[in-house]
């Protein structure tokens, strides 16, 4: 009787999210976006291979699910909102206490598919303190990856790119989730008003918050 009613709310998908997001205060609701890979079928080649995807801008949402979704999201108030993406087994976190620790699992596999919820940016987010070594002392930087490394002294390095026009300028944060393993390096892209395309490299330098499992880079393309 109990697998019975576990399976029944299992099977409500709208309050099972919301259950499974319960302790996260930056919550707000459930997103309708793809469950399984390939998001975007234009561009089946495209993978993800990390268990969360940050979306904070319409570029994010261009990126990963193509035109369509773009268009039905163009509207999203990014400034205050953002989407979280998390691979995970709805039955694990319906019934098991791996946040917890724990390592017991359900009997039969597990079965991940993405589940995706819009989350409060003030709530969700807690800056990093950092400094931005600018481009002009850029001798040495590795060039068009991204490069986390750690420092002496206790401090990490995340040498980035920003790839826009010939005049384009950056602006770079590092921010925290609160109640996510994530850390997330932002970037925003100024369009300068050049046709040529140009980079700046820059070394972003913080001292990693403990516990950091995921970090990922991510672009808000700006005006003037």
């Amino acid at each position: 009787m109990r697998m019975l009613f576990c399976l029944l709310l299992f099977s409500s998908t709208v309050p099972a999210q919301s259950f499974f997001f319960s302790a996260d205060s930056a919550f707000v609701s459930t997103i309708e976006l793809p469950s399984k890979q390939p998001f975007d079928t234009a561009r089946a080649y495209l993978k993800v291979q990390s268990p969360y995807i940050y979306i904070i801008s319409d570029k994010d949402l261009y990126d990963h699910f193509g035109y369509n979704a773009a268009m039905k999201f163009y509207q999203f108030n990014f400034n205050d909102y953002h989407i979280l993406g998390r691979l995970q087994c709805r039955q694990c976190l319906l019934v098991c206490n791996h946040d917890r620790r724990e390592k017991k699992c359900h009997r039969n596999a597990c079965h991940k598919e993405w589940v995706w919820v819009k989350r409060d940016n003030k709530k969700a987010f807690t800056t990093v303190a950092s400094y931005v070594m600018p481009w002009s002392k850029a001798e040495g930087f590795p060039r068009y990856n991204d490069t986390l490394i750690d420092a002496p002294g206790d401090t990490s390095i995340w040498y980035t790119t920003g790839s826009g026009d010939c005049f384009a300028r950056f602006e770079y944060a590092v921010v925290a989730d609160k109640y996510q393993p994530a850390l997330i390096l932002k970037e925003w892209n100024y369009w300068g008003g050049c046709r040529a395309a140009g980079g700046k490299p820059a070394a972003v330098i913080f001292k990693e918050p403990a516990g950091i499992l995921y970090k990922t880079k991510r672009t808000i393309l700006m005006q003037r």
